[in-house]
């Protein structure tokens, strides 16, 4: 009997809505017994699973531990996992240290001796610093009787400077053409010129025990940094005072270029351009020097460092359980080649 048999009395149309109502309700009965099959089948599956898990747990591995381990681990918590790895180590690491007493070490000489060059050269490193001190106040102690010298304004020996007039030079700095007797004159103002175009600072001032006169260590409020120059040479805060008419230019006179005369040159500052600027150059040559000692001294710490942190770190208790050292002939104590021995 069909769904329009059913419904004799009613009209097609009403008919047809019927029988859509009557499909939806059968689609959700067979939607709701699909569900509940599912749902039955995972259950099923899921207890399967719990069944397979309870026959797979192990027992811990914990020194005495009588409990089921924990899902992806070892051990039933962290303290047994700690225990076990105390217990390890209480039993292999005496053993490893006997091996490692019984053998030298190549790599320890090897460290040793280096660390006997840094201090080797630490100590001459501070002696040279000491040196450079010394002629620190040695050089101003010059300066000091050089200036004490009488001015000698006789024109015969101003024009002694006045020899060279015709010679050209060209400037490192612009690469201008200048003369002879105002070279160094120039070449200065051009260094003062592009030094004072670049910065060098630093968010710290310089402490050194015992260091006098190295940088310049002005704080600049804008840029919050210390400068960095040497305090001889900055043009931005230590310039250079004008010379007097009777001052004297004080340059110690040498022969064959080192070899001191005991004189000086007593023409004014003003005027002689063979000895411009002598006190800044040799001071700065000094503290150039002083700072070059100072970084060596403290690279030599840094190689102090790094090989006494490997030193340490050799004979840890990481290495030592990591690493052993065979000893396949028992009558040998020293496994150096030798080479190294």
């Amino acid at each position: 009997m069909s769904d329009t048999e059913k419904f004799p009395l009613l009209d097609p149309e009403m008919q047809e809505a019927a029988v859509k109502v009557k499909t939806k309700k059968l689609n959700k009965k067979k939607e709701k017994k699909k569900k509940k099959r599912k749902l039955m089948s995972k259950r099923k599956h899921q207890e399967k699973a719990d069944a397979k898990d309870l026959a797979s747990l192990q027992q811990c591995l914990g020194p005495g531990c009588v409990y089921p381990t924990r899902p992806g681990s070892k051990y039933c918590s962290d303290d047994c996992g700690m225990k076990l790895a105390a217990d390890r180590i209480y039993a292999i690491l005496p053993q490893r240290i006997q091996q490692w007493r019984k053998s030298p070490c190549i790599a320890e000489e090897h460290s040793k001796k280096m660390l006997e060059r840094i201090h080797q050269e630490q100590q001459d490193t501070h002696t040279r610093l000491k040196d450079l001190e010394c002629h620190f106040y040695e050089l101003e102690a010059i300066i000091l009787r050089g200036k004490q010298q009488p001015v000698c304004k006789d024109e015969e020996i101003n024009k002694s400077n006045r020899n060279n007039a015709n010679l050209q030079i060209f400037c490192v700095s612009c690469g201008q053409s200048v003369n002879m007797h105002v070279a160094l004159r120039h070449m200065e103002h051009c260094f003062v010129k592009y030094e004072g175009k670049s910065s060098f600072g630093s968010m710290y001032p310089t402490c050194i025990e015992g260091a006098t006169r190295l940088f310049c260590d002005v704080y600049n409020p804008k840029s919050k940094r210390y400068c960095k120059r040497l305090q001889v040479l900055c043009p931005e805060h230590s310039r250079d005072p004008k010379a007097s008419d009777d001052e004297v230019c004080g340059c110690p006179l040498v022969h064959n270029v080192f070899e001191f005369t005991g004189n000086f040159c007593r023409l004014p500052k003003r005027v002689c351009n063979l000895h411009y600027c002598w006190e800044k150059l040799r001071r700065a040559e000094v503290d150039l020097e002083r700072i070059r000692m100072l970084n060596k001294l403290e690279e030599l710490l840094e190689q102090e460092h790094k090989v006494r942190t490997a030193m340490t770190n050799r004979a840890g208790l990481l290495a030592l359980m990591l690493h052993e050292t065979v000893q396949h002939d028992p009558l040998t104590t020293d496994l150096r080649s030798k080479a190294d021995s």
